[in-house]
């Protein structure tokens, strides 16, 4: 018996240079299944638009395969849309636990949004490489002037439906991101955000975006797992204050789900998560 590699059905990959970031990134593209239908094709594949949603995925090596194959099955029903799937993440050594270890610190350095010198010692020591942390500016640079701009140029991607979706530090930067440039993502699918990284930067972030700005143009869906709470650990509380404050700012144009999924700790909670936050940024 042979044997080749599994692929997602009807994806590529692609290796970009960031100028912002100096780093190389591994992109995964998934089109939809009907991207290619002719007029007139029988369902599911029917009604075909001109121009996709496009739904950018953070921590790409590990949730790629997961948001595209939550997005297909839940466009056959007809309530939502299928759209291109953007993985961002970073090469991938053939031994697994390796490229496990590579991507796992490679995101400390573009997911964080200031340096953080006891944590990049504490991850150093863990996985016996540099990982260095805080460079959330560039990496978001390279995602608007770099990423974006080439996936809107070489397919059929619809600039007013871009998502973006994260999960822990990729959260994180989400919430970077939503006050660095609040109208780049129509919606963003925000998991379990990391909120006490840089003593709580992003509260800071968004007292000081508050003083300046009444719009907020975005739709958020911000959830986290019951079980992510303890002595050493207070995401669940970071996460529904978040929510209070945004709230509580009235900003013209947001619009904010909140969502506690039960018996759900910090890992098991993306998969629930992604698929009711997709569900909210793709309904017809």
């Amino acid at each position: 018996m042979t044997t080749k590699p599994a692929t997602v059905l009807n994806s590529e990959i692609h290796m970009m240079d960031s100028q912002h970031t100096g780093r190389t990134y591994r992109i995964t593209i998934a089109l939809p299944l009907g991207y290619y239908a002719p007029l007139g094709t029988d369902w599911p594949f029917h009604d075909m638009p001109a121009k996709w949603p496009v739904v950018y995925v953070l921590d790409g090596n590990w949730y790629f395969g997961m948001v595209t194959d939550v997005i297909r099955p839940m466009a056959w029903c007809g309530s939502t849309t299928d759209a291109i799937v953007v993985g961002i993440g970073y090469a991938e050594s053939e031994n697994p636990m390796e490229a496990f270890r590579e991507s796992f610190t490679r995101r400390d350095h573009d997911l964080t949004p200031l340096r953080d010198a006891e944590v990049e010692k504490s991850m150093e020591q863990a996985h016996k490489r540099p990982s260095p942390n805080g460079d959330a500016g560039n990496f978001h640079k390279f995602i608007r002037d770099e990423l974006i701009p080439f996936i809107e140029r070489d397919y059929r991607a619809d600039p007013a439906k871009r998502i973006l979706v994260g999960h822990s530090y990729g959260g994180l930067f989400a919430l970077f991101g939503l006050f660095e440039t609040p109208d780049l993502f129509e919606t963003l699918v925000i998991g379990s955000p990391t909120l006490s990284y840089g003593n709580r930067f992003i509260f800071q972030q968004e007292e000081a975006f508050a003083k300046g700005h009444r719009k907020l143009p975005a739709k958020v869906y911000l959830f986290v797992g019951e079980l992510e709470e303890s002595l050493n650990d207070q995401t669940v509380t970071d996460t529904l204050r978040l929510a209070v404050i945004l709230q509580g700012r009235n900003y013209e144009g947001l619009s904010l789900v909140k969502h506690v999924f039960p018996d759900q700790n910090h890992c098991e909670v993306a998969a629930p998560g992604f698929q009711a936050g997709l569900k909210f940024a793709l309904r017809k």
